[in-house]
């Protein structure tokens, strides 16, 4: 179980630097904004555009799962994750003017290379966690890393954005892949099977079979209501309204992951101890209140506060709503099925910042928009008879 923890702390790790968000994603948020002079509606469509290929998940599943490389399922597709990765990150430190396309196409291969090692990862720790009934536990193990792994990276990321520039950033986030590449070949123990078969359509149509089923649906509809926000970019109302530097939002997200660390922790602890039903609505409820967290900002000691508070509750929402994902997986197609729900709960939260920053930048106040969003959540309530937790 330790090794098992380990493994998830170390990729996740990885993850957070690599490109979720990445070493580099508050300096080159600063960029676009200052350089490039994006809108809020333009900031959130590139942000859109680089979490796509997080959306598409379930087909790296399919692709690992049924096409297995020189006899293995995952060290084969960690390798050529991390070198693709390494080498655009090393280009991208080379250029010293950045366009919105290179940055754009970018982002996007890096986002892919990171978002299928991810799914390997979430693969390993669904069939390892239904096994031992410990599920919540590696989630929290998991998220505790981005948590507490994201509080230095934020802190490092603001201080870059201030002191640094774009090709140093990049240079030194191509560490990053270059450790899984380590990771990889001496942590992940996977025996060679150069005799791997697969049934390529019974695969597919199981795949298929357990996405249509009526409680998987559910399930789906309900990660993408709690999701749907029409919050915009804060890094404009943090920076154009409360004057706080880049450097100063570098410390602010330090806050809001420590908090997050803590809040997964706490969730393992805790998870598996209640019920689905009472977990499902803390999960509804931290929501909607984190939510309404955002009106109290007018200050920096203010703007801590609340990202603590978020960070904290935050954290313990997003594991309930991937834990009830974790448990809705059908045996067998536990990798595909479950990078679909977390492909939804990436897609679901990218078209409301847009219309939220079109919203925003037309001068509808951010208060109005925190509060609509509070309220969506709130509906999330009515929905939970639909995921017939009794199944379980």
């Amino acid at each position: 179980m330790q090794r098992l923890i380990c493994i998830m702390v170390l990729f996740y790790l990885i993850q957070t630097y690599g490109s979720n968000p990445g070493l580099f994603d508050l300096p080159l948020t600063i960029y676009l904004k200052n350089s490039l002079h994006l809108s809020p509606p333009e900031l959130a469509t590139f942000g859109s555009l680089v979490i796509l290929p997080w959306t598409i998940k379930p087909l790296y599943g399919i692709i690992a799962d049924v096409f297995p490389i020189f006899g293995y399922r995952f060290k084969s597709y960690f390798f050529i994750c991390y070198t693709l990765a390494l080498l655009v990150f090393l280009q991208l430190s080379s250029i010293q003017y950045y366009t919105i396309q290179i940055l754009a196409s970018s982002m996007v291969l890096i986002s892919t290379c990171i978002a299928f090692s991810d799914v390997l990862t979430d693969k390993f720790m669904v069939v390892s966690g239904k096994e031992n009934n410990n599920t919540a536990v590696l989630q929290a193990a998991q998220w505790a890393a981005l948590g507490f792994g994201g509080a230095i990276l934020s802190y490092l990321g603001g201080w870059l954005a201030k002191n640094s520039n774009l090709p140093f950033v990049f240079l030194l986030t191509a560490i990053v892949p270059l450790m899984g590449l380590f990771a990889t070949f001496l942590l992940f123990a996977e025996p060679i099977n150069p005799k791997i078969k697969v049934d390529i359509k019974s695969t597919i149509s199981a795949i298929w079979s357990a996405a249509m089923s009526r409680r998987f649906l559910a399930i789906g509809g309900f990660i993408a209501c709690l999701q749907f926000g029409i919050v915009p970019p804060l890094v404009y109302y943090l920076t154009d309204v409360l004057k706080f530097d880049p450097e100063f939002l570098g410390i602010l997200g330090a806050f809001g992951s420590l908090a997050s660390g803590l809040g997964a922790i706490t969730f393992g602890i805790l998870a598996p101890r209640i019920s689905r039903q009472l977990l499902l609505n803390l999960i509804i409820g931290l929501s909607a209140i984190s939510t309404l967290g955002l009106l109290f900002m007018y200050d920096k000691h203010s703007a801590i506060l609340v990202y603590l508070f978020i960070g904290f509750t935050g954290a313990i929402a997003a594991l309930g709503v991937l834990e009830i994902a974790a448990r809705g997986c059908p045996t067998n197609v536990e990798g595909a099925t479950y990078a679909l729900l977390t492909s939804i709960y990436n897609l679901a939260n990218r078209p409301g910042p847009i219309l939220g920053g079109y919203l925003y930048d037309k001068g509808v106040p951010l208060s109005t928009l925190v509060i609509i969003s509070a309220l969506f959540t709130a509906v999330c309530w009515f929905l939970i008879p639909l995921l017939r937790l009794e199944e379980e």
